[in-house]
């Protein structure tokens, strides 16, 4: 029997099984040609180089065209490295993607918010003098400053980030006989930004007379708190304060007991 054929050849030549040959031949070194080299070697040492230039198990598998449970066996030793070029560029082209799926949403809900907001206003129609009542005196019972039992505070002050319930506020007030130049005005904003250009921007959005603006009040910055009133849209807080305004408070008040009464 020639001793250089294959176990398939001599299966085949004997006609007996595949177990029964093997146990014949225990013992025997097979011909050396029938050895062979693993032929995903090379697509491994691929593997590991792909693999510390960040590239992705998924993207392993794919690339290579092997399963994921193959790729992952070869690189599970090398960490994935999130500062790696192709992981960077992973991420930048994921971003993109994401914000263009987002774009034509925005767009929709923006136009729908618009539709939503003009038949609001005019559902609502004109503003009259009891509406602003109801209105300048709900707003100031919720960010104004109150009296307790245990300190008496009658008189009004009003501090809000929203310019707009600062224009309701300051209607509110000149429905009641007070006009902008006998308030006081004061910005409190935190020390990491510019008080100065906060108190002009105030002042131009509610069309207010600079000069009336006090001091500001700086609050501490305090680095380890994460904060998201920064950045150029960041103006601080503006405080209004109504000077002998005990009766006017008196009459705030009063709008809140005819709301309770009528339980």
């Amino acid at each position: 029997m020639d001793p250089g054929l294959s176990i398939s050849q001599l299966r085949k030549h004997l006609g007996v099984s595949t177990g029964t040959l093997t146990d014949w031949l225990r013992g025997i070194t097979p011909p050396e040609w029938t050895s062979r080299p693993n032929a995903k070697d090379d697509l491994r040492r691929e593997a590991v180089e792909l693999r510390k230039k960040g590239w992705s198990v998924n993207d392993l598998a794919m690339k290579l065209d092997v399963a994921k449970s193959t790729a992952y066996s070869w690189v599970k030793h090398l960490p994935l490295d999130p500062d790696a070029e192709r992981a960077r560029e992973k991420k930048a082209h994921s971003d993109l993607m994401l914000a263009a799926r987002w774009d034509e949403y925005r767009v929709d809900r923006d136009r729908r918010q618009s539709d939503v907001w003009a038949g609001v206003v005019g559902e609502v129609g004109e503003i009259t003098d009891r509406d602003l009542l109801l209105g300048g005196a709900l707003v100031y019972m919720c960010e104004g400053a109150k009296s307790k039992p245990w300190r008496r505070l009658d008189r009004l002050t009003f501090i809000n980030n929203d310019p707009r319930l600062h224009c309701l506020f300051l209607r509110f007030l000149q429905g009641q006989g007070r006009e902008v130049d006998s308030l006081r005005y004061r910005v409190q904003i935190h020390e990491s930004s510019d008080a100065e250009v906060a108190g002009d921007w105030w002042a131009e959005r509610l069309g207010l007379p600079r000069e009336l603006f006090q001091r500001p009040t700086i609050k501490r910055h305090n680095p380890s708190t994460k904060r998201a009133n920064t950045g150029d849209d960041y103006h601080g807080c503006l405080v209004i304060s109504v000077p002998q305004s005990r009766e006017l408070y008196w009459r705030v008040e009063g709008v809140m007991e005819a709301f309770d009464a009528r339980r």
